[in-house]
């Protein structure tokens, strides 16, 4: 399922600037996200006449013409990826294109993009790119090469409902601790599952935990929280960590078997989970700093429709995913989103001043506080900083990973998605999951992975 908005772009620009003696550019981009992340297309609108008075000023003869930034709100994004190149096989990309960060080894390795190196060289000290995090744009990198441009980022906390926890006899005082103690590795993956049970027990809520329905790092972050890892950092190779990988399996097993999570969970429409979790039917939700922006915008809620900010700081919680086991460190994952700039732009270099304007602190400001992402500088906004959700979750970015950027990384995502649906609807064991995963990975990926 997908929804388009077209924006108007009012982008200016000058005759001969691509070489080709051609007056007038048309400078298009494809944007996606959530409902509330159609900034990724605003803000390349607001950023055009930044654009327009740098030109003026370079002293270049200016001529206006009018592209447009298509946003599309995605729930399958391999049906996505899958447009995008065909589109490309047309002749019909757009110059500028937003996706996650582990798509461009893929997107670089079938040549679709450019390496963007000497542009950020080049406008450097002009743009203030020194201030972007330098993780952000190490997220940009394929082979050595810089492929992105760092449009946001965010952190995947749990979710939880204190009116839930307060009708289990918590105190006030215990619930506003319990990212603290998450923190500190005192309450564990182990705990929320028994806190959970209790709850469903109670008929407090229908389920205890949810998880997303469709491919995403959320899969691969569970095993990272197990003491895997998905990468090798001197090859670049994907890895199959078997034990880890194994503990994740079991850990969504568990879910199931302690009647926590529904069999069916991978087969549950977002709107339905959104619904069930601002409505208090579910009590922990692993999510993303950008629903708490989503809430108040989409009228999930039964009776209330948007949540107010209020309801969300009365009656919804956040902390860290729990570590796997006592003492542990907490985990999370980023997925920065960023633009990338397609081969079939016909000057790439006007693509990527573009896409750097969108970097100026007021426009990442309007993008974070508006769709509930985080800041990819290190100096901000007034706005930014006076945001009190963005201030409440921003510590969490020192416990984050990011997933890999490999060509073959959608075949290892996809597989491990579907071991962990077939382990919770039943289908298989975790250990015939684990079978299974290898064989395929091993067969679809050859040298490209290592098996420890």
């Amino acid at each position: 399922m997908r929804k388009v908005l077209v924006f108007s772009l009012l982008i200016l620009t000058f005759a001969g600037i691509v070489g080709l003696g051609a007056e007038y550019i048309e400078i298009t981009a494809w944007a996606s996200g959530s409902p509330v992340d159609a900034t990724r297309c605003q803000n390349l609108v607001a950023a055009a006449g930044d654009l327009e008075s740098e030109l003026a000023a370079e002293g270049a003869p200016i001529a206006k013409i009018e592209p447009s930034c298509q946003y599309t709100h995605v729930e399958d994004w391999s049906a996505y990826l899958r447009r995008f190149r065909l589109a490309f096989e047309a002749g019909q990309a757009p110059w500028i294109f937003a996706c996650g960060h582990e798509l461009i080894g893929e997107l670089a390795a079938a040549g679709l993009i450019v390496p963007l190196d000497e542009y950020y060289e080049k406008y450097w000290d002009k743009y203030e790119l020194g201030d972007i995090y330098p993780a952000l744009i190490d997220a940009c990198k394929y082979q050595g090469k810089i492929y992105g441009f760092p449009q946001d980022t965010e952190a995947r906390p749990v979710y939880f409902r204190k009116d839930v926890l307060r009708e289990l006899g918590w105190s006030e005082e215990e619930i506003e601790a319990l990212p603290q103690k998450v923190l500190n590795g005192e309450f564990t993956l182990d705990d929320m599952i028994a806190v959970a049970k209790e709850a469903v027990e109670k008929g407090l809520v229908k389920w205890g935990i949810y998880h997303r329905p469709s491919p995403g790092g959320y899969f691969h972050m569970i095993t990272v929280d197990y003491g895997g890892i998905l990468q090798d950092p001197e090859t670049g190779k994907l890895v199959l960590d078997k034990a880890a990988t194994l503990k994740n399996l079991e850990f969504h097993a568990r879910l199931v078997k302690e009647g926590v999570t529904p069999a069916a969970m991978t087969q549950t429409s977002w709107r339905s989970i959104h619904k069930a979790v601002v409505e208090g039917d579910v009590l922990f939700w692993f999510g993303g700093t950008w629903h708490w922006a989503e809430w108040q915008r989409v009228a999930y809620h039964g009776e209330l429709g948007t949540l107010p900010e209020e309801y969300e700081w009365e009656n919804i919680g956040f902390m860290l995913v729990p570590a796997a086991e006592k003492g542990g460190r907490p985990v999370t994952q980023s997925h920065p989103f960023v633009y990338v700039i397609t081969k079939q732009a016909e000057d790439p270099e006007l693509a990527f001043r573009l896409v750097a304007l969108t970097a100026k602190p007021k426009l990442v400001a309007k993008h974070a506080i508006g769709s509930g992402h985080l800041t990819i500088r290190k100096t901000n906004a007034p706005e930014y900083e006076a945001w009190k959700f963005g201030s409440a979750v921003t510590y969490m970015l020192d416990y984050t990973t990011t997933l890999p950027n490999h060509a073959s990384w959608s075949v290892y995502h996809r597989a491990v998605y579907d071991a962990i649906q077939a382990v919770e609807t039943g289908a298989m064991t975790p250990k015939a999951a684990l079978d299974w995963l290898e064989d395929k990975l091993t067969r679809e990926l050859g040298d490209e992975l290592i098996v420890k």
